[in-house]
């Protein structure tokens, strides 16, 4: 005859609450539909968004627009456009910009200054990312270590109340 098999007493499944909306959520989600973390520890990205001042929100979004094939459309249209309205071939408009087109130059260069600083706020940022997504690694690294520590210890205590001290070291 086969032996009653015992269950294990496990955490209850009731649906975990949000604490934004109020929403209700099943006991395993991570992410509430309205976005928020259902975590016990902080999301990192809604720490990130709420440290996160007007000029890198700025610079994050002319980081994603310069790194779009768009971007490189509308420059040469606009050069393309910039060198037909300085060869006088538009009757009526005045040249403003003769070759070898000095104001282009000009124009294109302290773009690239807004550009490259742009960049650097924005690498800035996402490198703040990386740091607090390592640290929070870290976190649940150190969590685990010793959480599993201290399972080993309450198995290694029932190994020896059952007097099974042999057991224990064959795993």
């Amino acid at each position: 005859m086969a032996a009653a098999q015992s269950t294990f007493p496990l955490r209850p499944q009731e649906p975990i609450l949000c604490p934004v909306c109020g929403g209700e959520n099943d006991h395993d989600a991570v992410f509430c539909s309205c976005g928020k973390s259902l975590g016990d520890f902080k999301y990192v990205l809604e720490e990130l968004r709420a440290e996160t001042k007007w000029y890198e929100s700025l610079a994050s979004r002319v980081a994603r627009f310069i790194g779009q094939p768009a971007y490189i459309i509308v420059h040469i249209v606009l050069v393309i456009l910039w060198i037909i309205l300085n060869t006088g071939a538009l009757a009526g408009i005045d040249i403003f910009d003769q070759y070898p087109y000095s104001l282009l130059g000009l124009v294109l260069g302290i773009e690239a200054v807004f550009i490259t600083g742009f960049l650097l706020i924005d690498d800035g940022r996402e490198d703040a990312h990386a740091n607090k997504l390592a640290e929070l690694d870290y976190e649940v690294n150190v969590r685990t270590y010793r959480r599993l520590e201290d399972i080993d210890a309450k198995l290694e205590w029932i190994m020896t109340r059952l007097d099974r001290p042999d057991r224990l070291n064959d795993a």
